[in-house]
């Protein structure tokens, strides 16, 4: 998509893309009757005569730049599908959001059709217009936006790659090409330097399968050389058949997205480098597939996590923490972090709690609970917070080890993140749990099925805004 920014008005063959609040909507002409045209957020009017697309932003003094975004999105969903490809975006009275807009567009301009034979046709052009006034700063803002969406697109590809073609083999391959592409310092630990390194988490998970573990490591150093690094930490379990503690046949085809956590801090990380944050960060990345071989972890099974802790084996299924343990643990002593912040499809509880709208976040630092906050509310990526009581650590205190990687039912989400929250010990520590906003069955008005990417954003944001 080729993007320019000017205060000029819309050229023939483009189709004008203006947005209306719900007090405006009677300006348009020819006026519409509401029940055809109400103004409200995501609804559409197409004049294909006049070659103008209105989409409703709802309440004037209701809207945000998710507003925008979200508006922007739908409209290049809807221009897609009748497969216009030259845009020009009206923003005169929305200069502030650019970058949002901007977003939306190259968001909803991503699907995943790697295999399909049939392709959907993708935005040649977007102009951006603005006031002259205007344009230095959606200049400044729009190539950011683009960036950013970029990251979330990145994620989002590898993330919806089946588990027969994406493995912790190609998945360290790819963390690889993008660290050379945007000049990152990467280190791969393959099945012989875990064993050395004694991360036994990840390597429990991985056993039974042929297709061994990878932790993958990713350094930006743009900040001073003696700078504590904030230590992005994603899992990435290329495909989740549950292990000997086996899943249930049905939607098991999604477990493809159980990498989603590590997609986030993949996706983030190349964010971060093209946008030359001066700060220092590193992306961890612990990857297995979980599968129920011959080798594979049981139930019963004391684990040794990277930092000596014991971990007792209660359900395979509840392997992500186990292999997060070893990543998180790694952070603190090995990168030193200054603060750490994990991202996992870890627990259905935290679906059931917070349905498909927000994701679930942990923090041991109220300091750092807040920094993530603000950064989800500027991005768009809604976050919720949720507990750490004492009670969760007993929940998961072990008669036999430390620690034990299941409670059962009550409070899973939280009992999972009480789990975690063991191996950052004193580290500022904050966790997101993802599990239901990580992948998308259907279309939405604004972005295609499949994975959304959430979490780069707000990973960005957060790096970005870090004081």
């Amino acid at each position: 998509m080729k993007i320019s920014f000017d205060a000029l008005p819309a050229k023939p063959g483009e189709i004008a893309i203006r947005f209306v609040t719900s007090d405006r909507r009677g300006e348009i002409v020819p006026a519409v009757p509401e029940q055809e045209f109400s103004g409200q957020p995501n609804s559409i009017l197409f004049f294909r005569e006049q070659e103008t697309l209105y989409i409703g932003l709802g309440s004037r003094e209701k809207v945000t730049a998710s507003t925008l975004r979200s508006a922007a999105g739908t409209a290049a969903m809807f221009l897609k599908k009748i497969g216009r490809k030259q845009l020009a975006v009206h923003l005169e009275e929305w200069p502030q959001f650019t970058g949002a807009v901007v977003e939306g567009l190259i968001l909803a301009d991503y699907r995943f059709e790697q295999f399909s034979s049939r392709k959907t046709s993708a935005i040649d052009t977007l102009r951006v217009l603005v006031l002259a006034g205007d344009i230095k700063a959606a200049r400044r803002d729009g190539p950011r936006g683009a960036i950013i969406a970029g990251a979330a697109n990145l994620s989002r590809e590898i993330g919806n790659q089946p588990g027969n073609l994406l493995y912790p083999e190609t998945l360290a391959a790819r963390a690889v090409k993008m660290a050379k592409e945007n000049g990152l310092a990467i280190t791969v630990l393959n099945e012989a330097r875990l064993r050395a390194g004694k991360f036994g988490g990840l390597l429990a998970v991985g056993a039974g399968s042929v297709r061994p573990p990878r932790l993958i490591v990713i350094h930006h150093r743009k900040g001073p050389k003696n700078q504590a690094p904030i230590a992005l930490v994603g899992k990435a379990i290329t495909f989740d058949t549950g292990g000997i503690s086996i899943k249930p046949a049905a939607d098991m085809e999604n477990m493809i997205f159980d990498k989603c956590g590590g997609m986030a801090v993949l996706g983030a990380m190349a964010g971060i480098a093209k946008l030359g944050l001066k700060r220092n960060v590193v992306g961890i990345i612990a990857s297995a597939e979980n599968m129920p071989g011959a080798g594979a972890y049981r139930p019963g099974d004391i684990v040794t996590a990277y930092d000596g802790k014991y971990i007792e084996i209660i359900n395979t299924d509840a392997e992500g923490r186990v292999v997060l343990a070893d990543a998180i643990a790694y952070a603190r002593k090995t990168c030193n972090a200054a603060a750490i912040v994990d991202l996992a499809t870890l627990t259905g509880a935290c679906c059931v709690a917070l349905g498909e709208h927000a994701a679930g976040l942990w923090s041991s630092d109220e300091t750092l609970g807040k920094r993530v906050l603000s950064a989800s509310e500027k991005s768009g990526e809604r976050l919720w917070p949720m507990p750490l009581y004492p009670e969760y650590d007993e929940q998961i205190r072990s008669n036999v080890a430390l620690i034990k990687n299941s409670a059962g039912r009550l409070g899973g989400a939280c009992t999972a993140a009480a789990f975690l929250k063991t191996f950052a010990e004193k580290t500022p520590w904050a966790h997101l749990d993802i599990a239901c906003t990580a992948h998308r069955d259907n279309d939405r008005p604004d972005m295609a099925r499949g994975a959304t990417g959430f979490g780069v954003r707000t990973l960005i944001e957060l790096v970005e805004s870090w004081q």
